[in-house]
């Protein structure tokens, strides 16, 4: 068993959270560290009960991310970046993201005018930035205040 308060220790302490809720819920659910990274770990959710903790938009996840977040957060502890995902919606949805993201870059890129994205997540305007990035001609930025901060693609100055 690892030292609590180092990383790996860290990621045994959201592992086991995680499989604590699990059981606590009733669910029928396998945890598993789907990535584990020198600063990060995703842990998955996989099983018949996997849909009921994505939520809208994801946004049981995230709800679930906070919280395991501020379980261990402070205390002299790392900075530790956990990331929930059930039944790989974390990648169908950064697909989602990244195809719709490409198609509007293109209507501005034709039209000139900018175009404005519905409000999103930290982590899903992460992922817009990220795919526009390597578009030619357009420039991305974000506008709004949280919960309702969306992104703006515009046409490059």
């Amino acid at each position: 068993m690892a030292d609590a308060t180092s990383i790996e220790g860290l990621k045994e302490r959201v592992t086991d959270w995680a499989e604590g809720l699990a059981d606590a819920m009733g669910l029928d659910l396998e945890v598993k560290v789907a990535r584990d990274e020198p600063e990060g770990i995703t842990i998955s959710f996989d099983g018949p009960d996997a849909g009921l903790l994505a939520g809208r938009k994801g946004e049981a996840l995230d709800a679930l991310q906070l919280l395991a977040s501020f379980s261990i957060k402070g205390r002299g502890y790392p900075r530790l970046h956990i990331l929930f995902d059930a039944d790989g919606y974390r990648e169908r949805r950064e697909q989602v993201l990244a195809k719709m993201a490409k198609d509007l870059a293109e209507e501005v890129l034709s039209s000139g005018q900018e175009a404005e994205l519905e409000p999103l997540s930290s982590l899903e305007r992460r992922i817009i930035h990220k795919v526009l990035v390597e578009i030619p001609g357009i420039r991305t930025y974000s506008e709004g205040e949280e919960p309702r901060r969306y992104i703006v693609i515009a046409p490059a100055e």
